[in-house]
């Protein structure tokens, strides 16, 4: 069985990826995967979410984007969600590599790949070249976003980078999922922009969504995802529902052991730098 790798990504801000992180990593540590959770994203709110922070004087999240052969060793922190760990974010990091190689990642993980069946990496909206270093290794890409022009802009450019980056490397295509975010279908915005993200990308790259819920915010502020400070609400129901089609989408099995997750990314042509 294979470990299977997702990125939560979207070029713009404001998406919902973070909360789709976390959330989903509840919902499937519930179930019995075992998650690693990797907050690539310096802002460290999935560390947050789940109230982590890396330790100072530790490997964390960017460890191996700073420098060649950074590794993740003792990055791993324990959640208090069954079957969930995370490797918190470095908040400190500006963005810049340390070097060219948008490998890195990929080698970094591997040594951890036997002990998880998903690993989620919660992906900065701006920075390109560790967007980059999150694709190599993944089996898909989860792109939350809003129901609104904007969302529709952002997840364009998104699928743009992330087409330029698959022949760049020369990598076997990556299946999409288009989550829809905060939905709420009673204005024709919302239903506009739902039409256009069915007919622009296909029903098949499209997954359910999550209904707008003041739960969602009050579960963040308390450092807990929805299944813990809110276990009844409607965005809980929708993060499983969601969770239910990620699984059918890129056969997320239980029990995962070493794979060739790795070998997929070492396979890719290393054609010129990135940087």
């Amino acid at each position: 069985m294979t470990t299977r790798i997702l990125s939560v990504a979207n070029c713009k801000g404001g998406t919902g990826k973070t909360t789709t992180t976390v959330n989903l990593a509840a919902e499937f540590g519930s179930r019995g995967f075992r998650v690693l959770v990797i907050d690539l994203d310096p802002q460290g709110h999935s560390g947050l979410g789940f109230g982590a922070l890396a330790e100072l004087g530790h490997p964390n999240a960017h460890s191996p984007l700073r420098r060649r052969g950074g590794s993740l060793d003792r990055a791993v922190q324990p959640t208090e969600e069954d079957g969930v760990a995370i490797i918190p974010a470095d908040r400190s990091f500006n963005g810049q590599m340390g070097h060219d190689d948008g490998h890195c990642l990929a080698e970094a993980l591997e040594p951890l790949l036997p002990d998880y069946d998903l690993v989620l990496i919660d992906v900065p909206p701006s920075a390109r070249a560790v967007m980059i270093c999150a694709l190599l290794p993944s089996s898909g890409v989860v792109v939350p976003t809003t129901l609104d022009p904007l969302g529709l802009d952002g997840v364009r450019q998104f699928a743009r980078s992330f087409h330029e980056t698959m022949l760049r490397f020369r990598a076997a295509p990556l299946g999409l999922a288009i989550a829809p975010m905060r939905i709420d279908l009673r204005t024709n915005v919302e239903k506009e922009t739902l039409a256009q993200l069915r007919t622009g990308f296909g029903p098949g790259q499209m997954v359910r969504g999550v209904r707008v819920d003041v739960a969602v915010s009050e579960a963040f502020a308390r450092r807990q995802p929805l299944r813990r400070c809110r276990p009844h609400s409607r965005a809980t129901v929708d993060f499983a529902a969601l969770a239910d089609d990620l699984v059918q989408r890129f056969g997320i099995e239980q029990g995962a052991f070493l794979t060739d997750a790795i070998g997929r990314s070492e396979g890719f042509a290393r054609a010129g730098s990135w940087a």
